[in-house]
């Protein structure tokens, strides 16, 4: 299996500078990054988690949640793996396109990986960057990989950022039950997708009239990241607002 292009013995430094990079990167870039959670992985457990893929920052956000709030060690494919070398020590395998014995190599590390410890696998098996909204149809991967270790979850991992009420978006994780089906792999496929739009539907529904951490809290939110204030947020006396955010009220059944 190739390496990152780094010297040998900079290996620790550069994955600490790169874990810096992301976490600053998330920090100036949203106000905060909540989690809405519906199951608990057990202590060892291996997982695959598959995400949509609607933002640039998907990547990131789905590090943040392997890493930093479950505490467990990640791994994902990467198409563009030797453009991004640190990477490759956060747990980014190379996955490059029209490359099948490169391909292969990784996916016959990702399952011994699967098999032997507890590492999170995270997949976005639409397998392309695009307009949000709509969950584009999976490609085959996350159906065979799914025969290869049965008994491993799979679980939906719907990411949302919104961008309406504070001069800073924030960003949301939601993780879904665990995917089961016994039908065969179009039909597999087709339900895994609806699957994943269903959990992004909820979520998109669930923060619509969402505004300060007290109201994501009451709804089961759990804030994993707080990040930059809006300007009225960080100087309240100056605006006469309070540090929640906005005095925004929705009545309900209306829309704001």
């Amino acid at each position: 299996m190739e390496r990152p292009l780094l010297p040998l013995g900079l290996d620790q430094l550069a994955a600490s500078l790169t874990r810096w990079l992301i976490a600053r990167s998330l920090r100036t870039h949203f106000r905060s990054i909540y989690l809405y959670q519906q199951v608990d992985l057990a202590a060892g457990q291996s997982a695959i988690l598959f995400a949509n893929h609607h933002y640039w920052w998907d990547g990131y956000l789905a590090y943040w949640l392997v890493y930093e709030v479950w505490h467990r060690r990640g791994i994902t494919w990467m198409q563009e793996w030797r453009r991004f070398p640190p990477f490759g020590l956060l747990g980014a395998l190379p996955f490059p396109p029209h490359q099948p014995m490169k391909r292969m190599a990784t996916i016959r590390r990702t399952l011994h990986q699967l098999q032997k410890s507890d590492v999170v696998l995270v997949l976005f098996p639409e397998g392309m960057l695009h307009r949000s909204g709509t969950v584009l149809p999976f490609q085959r991967s996350l159906y065979w990989l799914a025969q290869q270790v049965k008994g491993i979850p799979l679980l939906p991992l719907a990411i949302y950022i919104e961008p309406r009420y504070h001069q800073y978006p924030c960003a949301y994780m939601s993780v879904g039950a665990p995917f089961h089906s016994d039908a065969p792999q179009q039909e597999w496929l087709l339900q895994a997708q609806a699957t994943l739009q269903h959990e992004l539907n909820q979520l998109c529904a669930r923060v619509e009239r969402l505004v300060t951490h007290e109201q994501h809290a009451e709804q089961g939110f759990k804030l994993v990241l707080q990040g930059k204030l809006s300007l009225n947020e960080r100087y309240p006396d100056s605006w006469g607002v309070s540090r929640d955010g906005p005095n925004i009220q929705a009545k309900p059944g209306s829309r704001l």
